[in-house]
Order: C-alpha cells, then sequence, then structure tokens
C-alpha cells in the first residue's frame, strides 16, 4: 500500500553544477518520500526517504530538499514543513515562535553554566584523575618544567654549596616521612618575580632563589614550604586543575559551537599550570598536608604560618593590608583562601588526638 500523498508544493529545483533553476512541484508522502515533478507532470526526481536530507528549518525561510546528486528543490512557501522533517529539525522554529520558551532559556542557560563549571565539572574531573596514567603526569610535568625554563626562569644564581645543604635537608625530610625519593625532585631556579615555590604534576618541586634567601636563616619554615608543595603533587592539584580546565573549555566549546579544537586543549593544557592559582579547597589541603607532615617531624604548623607571614612581608604587605592585596602577590600568596586566614589556620591548628 502506498503512503498517502500531500499537496503538490510549489517551487524552484535547481540541477546540480547548474545555474539554472526550473520551476516545479514536489509531492511528498507521509512515509517521507519525495517525487519532484517540472511543470508538465514529468517526473524528475523519485527519493526514498532515507535519500532525503532537508535543509535548516528556520522561521521565515523555506527548508529546502538536498538531494543525493547535490540537486535542489527550494520551496515556494517559507513556512512549509515537510512531512519527513524530523521534530529534533522543527525545534528551532519552535523556539523561536514561543517567546516564553526563549526567555526561559535565556534564564535558564546562565544556571545551567554555573552548574556545571563549579559544581559537576569540579567533580566528575576530580574523580577523574585517579583514572590518568602516572606517565600524563610525567610527561606534562617535564612539559611545564621545559615551558618555565624557556619563558619565566633562569638557572639558579646559588652557591652550590647551598644548594647541596638544602638538598640534604629535603632527602632528611623524604626518609624521615617516608616518601619516595623517585617521585619527588627538588629543583633551583630564578626569576624575577619575588619569594615563590611551585610544584609540578610529576613530582618536581621549584624553589626559586629569593625565597631561599628569605627562608635562609629559617631552615624549619623552608621546610614547611617544601611540604606544602608536596601536599600539592599528593593531592594532584595540577592534574585536578588541567581535568577541570579541559572539562570547562569542552563545554563552552560543546554551548557556542566551536567544538572541533577541542581536541588540542588535551595537548596543551599543560601550559595553563603557569599562569593559574590553585582553588581555595586546593590551597587548604596543601596547608593542612603541611601541618601534619610538620606534627611528625616533631615540629608546630607555626613554622608554616612564620614562613607565609615572611613572604607576605616580602612583597610589601602587612596583616592589615592582605585580604586586599592585588595583583602585586605572586601566584604563591594570591591564591584563594586570603593569607592572613591561612596563616591564622596554621597558627590555630592542632593535631587529632
Amino acid at each position: 500500500m502506498l503512503a498517502g500523498k500531500h499537496k503538490p508544493v510549489k517551487g524552484i529545483y535547481q540541477q546540480a553544477g547548474r545555474a539554472e533553476a526550473l520551476p516545479a512541484f514536489a509531492l511528498p508522502r507521509d512515509d517521507g518520500s519525495v517525487e519532484i515533478l517540472n511543470l508538465k507532470q514529468e517526473p524528475l526526481q523519485q527519493l526514498a526517504a532515507a535519500s532525503v536530507t532537508y535543509g535548516p528549518a528556520l522561521p521565515g525561510l523555506p527548508v529546502e530538499l538536498q538531494l543525493p546528486d547535490g540537486a535542489r528543490f527550494i520551496p515556494q512557501d517559507t513556512g512549509y514543513r515537510w512531512p519527513g522533517l524530523s521534530a529534533r529539525a522543527r525545534l528551532p522554529g519552535w523556539l523561536e515562535s514561543h517567546w516564553l520558551t526563549v526567555l526561559a532559556a535565556v534564564l535558564i542557560l546562565p544556571l545551567f553554566l554555573w552548574l556545571m563549571m563549579y559544581k559537576a565539572i569540579p567533580a566528575a574531573a576530580d574523580a577523574s584523575v585517579v583514572l590518568i596514567p602516572d606517565s600524563v603526569a610525567r610527561k606534562t610535568g617535564a612539559q611545564t618544567l621545559q615551558l618555565l625554563d624557556r619563558f619565566y626562569m633562569q638557572p639558579s644564581a646559588l652557591a652550590e654549596q647551598e644548594q647541596q645543604a638544602i638538598r640534604r635537608q629535603w632527602h632528611q625530610v623524604l626518609d624521615r616521612l617516608q616518601l619516595p625519593k623517585e617521585t619527588y625532585r627538588l629543583n633551583f631556579r630564578r626569576w624575577d618575580r619575588g619569594a615563590n615555590a611551585m610544584a609540578l604534576p610529576n613530582g618536581d618541586v621549584i624553589l626559586t632563589d629569593s625565597i631561599v634567601a628569605l627562608l635562609r636563616d629559617h631552615p624549619e619554615q623552608l621546610t614547611a614550604v617544601m611540604l606544602h608543595e608536596i601536599g600539592h603533587v599528593e593531592h594532584q592539584h595540577s592534574l585536578r586543575m588541567m581535568a577541570r580546565a579541559t572539562g570547562s573549555s569542552i563545554l563552552f566549546a560543546l554551548v557556542f559551537g566551536d567544538i572541533e579544537g577541542a581536541g588540542e586543549l588535551l595537548i596543551g593544557a599543560g601550559a595553563s599550570l603557569v599562569q593559574s592559582a590553585f582553588s581555595r579547597d586546593m590551597e587548604r589541603e596543601a596547608d593542612a598536608f603541611a601541618y601534619t607532615r610538620l606534627h611528625t617531624l616533631g615540629r608546630p604548623a607555626t613554622d608554616f604560618a612564620d614562613a607565609m607571614t615572611r613572604l607576605m612581608h616580602s612583597h610589601g604587605h602587612t596583616e592589615a593590608d592582605t585580604d586586599q592585596a592585588g595583583p602585586s602577590l605572586s601566584a604563591y600568596l594570591s591564591s584563594h583562601p586570603a593569607i592572613q586566614e591561612r596563616i591564622e589556620a596554621a597558627r590555630n591548628w592542632q593535631p587529632e588526638h
């Protein structure tokens, strides 16, 4: 039994590869098949539903038939919609003709993006980090260190004797805390952005010459800083940041339609570590790691508070203005939570019994 026919649709038939357009009729059927006829009722094309492709269904524009050989049929009636057009293809036109729906979408989209950016993506990214092979952390850390050395840092100017003394201190800490020496490596670098320390996802910890000079007479405070950086590695903060940044970028690419370059985000995400600061929760986790390990070493958490205070003062800030400190502070100090809050947390920390 043949599917039911609809009324003939007037329009223009444009053959593939030719500018000439012929007046024609289309006879659509319920099953999505279409027959194209000229004005003499002679068949031009007979098409099964599977071989018909439809153009976009937008209000005020005709929905053209795109035929397998490259020919097109364009309806004269801009409001006509083909029986074989899917509900999904009809949706844009339906939305644009219902302004309340459009208004709701405008209000809902920011809420959706906020929930995805601040709730769903961080949770999914953090959960997925445990599945990332160790080789990713190694390669990302090595590439980031190369990037730092190329554009931001110079070889350390510290005397070799001083570097060796700090390395002995570093190895003693690793031994007493039973942390693997093959995972954690200490690096010295010189840069012009003040006293700083940072950790890379592969276990490389970098001390700048300025922070070594600042804490030269307070090795226990330097230990606290190094433990804080190890805490970032232990909690995989760099990898979590990369996963969150990649997930957020892919989300925006999907929402705004530029997904072709999403794969490149995964390849180059390590470079973002140079400019990014850890989140509030990540800093607290690393701080807490330093407190507990200092306690294991027989040292108070105030060693970390004292180190942070010296760092704060070295950047020209005091306890009275740290909460409003601007971008002049290094990434080490300007990360959330506020510096004074972190200092007070260290001074008030008590070990669990």
